[in-house]
């Protein structure tokens, strides 16, 4: 017989259950489940579920889902999803998004950007960029850029002045320019000459045609026409000749307009060949005896390792032909290039030394070449007016 409860219900129910609860219900629901609860809710819902979850709920939904959670979540929506989901959420959005996400953001953002910008604001940064840009901006930055830019300045001062002025641009001046088309331009890790790009097979590299032979020296050429292009806008009068050294040194121009000798780089053929640097010097500066008398005499070398013609003593007769130079008030400036740019190089030192009227040597790989045009502008710009100055003055 089946045993009857402890303590009977208020009211019966309509129909016995199959086993008694432990505990009968404050009021008997008018249906019984299927199945009864091991422990019984603290207050009864209004509708009886369709299936029971596995685990009660801390707190009843205010209407029944219309299939269960597997595990129930922490705390329960103000309306109920009409499908579970796999995993609950810890926490319930205020507000669900109109279309899901395919995988959603660990944490959501305050106030989502609409759309990103496709160009920079019109306004300035707060901190000034690392480089100056090539034009200056209207407005100034409230703090000075590291390196000033190589245009005019802006139209109202900064609030801090820069490291280094920009020089003004009204001196006139000549510009020799002498490049080194020895063997080591472009024999890579061999000894070979590279007489008029031979052997090809050490030599030729890059897809580069014979008349160019290697990237390394067209990374010269397009450094150099890029700079003299440069140096061709300036508001003031200048010309430009070109030297071009291996064992032997040859003329390629004598001065001419900046246009005209980029059409003379264009026309160079690399010859190969040892370090010729006595006569390169000597030869830049015979183009130059020619310069008017109201311009600064500038020289460029581009090399990229020691002299060795003549074979006897070349550093000696380079030192002497920078010296003959630089009584003729000719200013030098050279460029090293070296493919592991070490500042300390026995070629670096003797640049400095002996060839740099200045003591200043820029150092670069060939690839890095490029970089260095807004240095040289500077350079060669600052030079040609502070001759100027010296010359109106006297």
């Amino acid at each position: 017989s089946v045993e009857p409860s402890e303590v009977p219900s208020g009211s019966p129910t309509r129909g016995p259950t199959e086993s008694p609860s432990r505990a009968p219900t404050s009021s008997p629901s008018e249906s019984p489940s299927a199945e009864p609860t091991a422990s019984p809710s603290k207050a009864p819902s209004q509708f009886p579920t369709l299936a029971p979850s596995k685990a009660p709920s801390g707190q009843p939904t205010p209407g029944p889902s219309q299939f269960p959670t597997f595990p129930p979540s922490k705390r329960p929506t103000q309306f109920p999803t009409f499908e579970p989901t796999l995993d609950p959420t810890q926490f319930p959005t205020f507000k669900p998004t109109l279309d899901p996400i395919p995988n959603p953001t660990a944490e959501p953002t305050f106030k989502p950007t609409l759309d990103p910008t496709p160009i920079p604001t019109t306004e300035p940064t707060v901190d000034p960029t690392a480089h100056p840009t090539s034009h200056p901006s209207l407005e100034p930055t409230p703090s000075p850029t590291v390196r000033p830019t190589k245009l005019d300045p802006t139209r109202q001062p900064t609030k801090a002045p820069t490291l280094k002025p920009t020089c003004a641009v009204n001196g006139n001046f000549n510009l020799c320019i002498a490049i080194d088309m020895s063997g080591s331009v472009c024999n890579g890790v061999t000894s070979s000459l590279c007489l008029d790009c031979e052997p090809t097979t050490s030599c030729n590299s890059g897809g580069e045609k014979p008349v160019t032979c290697c990237p390394n020296f067209a990374n010269m050429k397009e450094f150099t026409k890029d700079l003299i292009t440069a140096l061709g806008e300036l508001p003031t009068d200048q010309d430009f000749s070109i030297v071009h050294f291996g064992t032997d040194v040859t003329v390629a121009s004598t001065l001419e307009s900046s246009r005209q000798s980029v059409k003379t780089i264009n026309k160079l053929r690399y010859t190969g060949g040892k370090t010729n640097l006595a006569g390169a010097i000597s030869l830049c500066q015979t183009t130059l005896d020619q310069s008017p008398p109201d311009r600064k005499n500038l020289m460029l070398i581009i090399t990229d390792g020691a002299p060795s013609v003549p074979r006897f003593d070349a550093q000696g007769a380079a030192t002497t032909a920078a010296g003959n130079a630089k009584v003729q008030d000719t200013f030098i400036i050279p460029v090293f290039i070296d493919e592991e740019t070490f500042q300390f190089v026995p070629e670096v030192t003797f640049l400095k030394n002996n060839i740099s009227s200045d003591g200043q040597v820029f150092v670069t790989d060939f690839d890095g070449l490029k970089n260095l045009q807004d240095a040289i502008f500077e350079q060669v710009t600052c030079q040609a007016n502070a001759w100027d100055f010296r010359h109106v003055v006297g």
